[in-house]
């Protein structure tokens, strides 16, 4: 490359204007490029003419990103700092970019689905959930298990031969044993 970096001119000029989407930081450049230099034989100086007419496309990019409004500071979500630098605030992308793949259709529901949805069913397990608020203790406990809400309970009652449980220790108040 005959020329340096600091001798190039920062204004591009086109014949054909190009076309811009800040928002996904793209220039569409339909200017032509000569054919006699992308055809011949001589391949340094068709590299540097592609490395050129790049150049310059990403030129007149940052010419555009350069001509929005400039923030100073203030980084999102926290405090703002001078010393955080210059910021420009893109645009909304104009431009929709296709996806590899198409966009995945929704499985069908079953037919237990179908039938629980016009039934209005649920799952117990989403609606209730492990956890408890256990007011004594003044946090979450689990329903059942270890350190769990029936924790308290006594694991082993006394039960006499009529099937009966004394409540608190207490033989005035019996309750029936419950069967599960």
């Amino acid at each position: 490359m005959a020329e340096s970096i600091g001798s190039r001119p920062v204004t591009v000029e086109r014949e054909i204007p190009a076309a811009y989407d800040i928002g996904n930081l793209a220039v569409m450049d339909t200017t032509m490029m000569d054919s006699e230099i992308m055809t011949s034989k001589d391949e340094a100086k068709r590299e540097e003419y592609i490395q050129s007419f790049a150049r310059d496309s990403a030129q007149l990019l940052i010419n555009q990103i350069l001509a929005l409004p400039v923030v100073t500071g203030g980084r999102t979500g926290g405090e703002v700092n001078a010393n955080d630098g210059v910021f420009v605030k893109l645009p909304e992308p104009t431009t929709r970019l296709p996806r590899e793949k198409p966009v995945p259709v929704p499985k069908p529901l079953t037919k237990w689905e179908k039938f629980a949805k016009q039934k209005g069913i649920t799952p117990k397990a989403r609606n209730e959930g492990s956890m408890t608020y256990d007011e004594q203790k003044g946090e979450w406990v689990k329903k059942w298990g270890y350190k769990g809400k029936n924790s308290d309970e006594p694991w082993i009652v006394e039960v006499d031969e009529k099937g009966e449980v004394a409540d608190d220790g207490n033989p005035d108040k019996k309750k029936k044993k419950s069967s599960k």
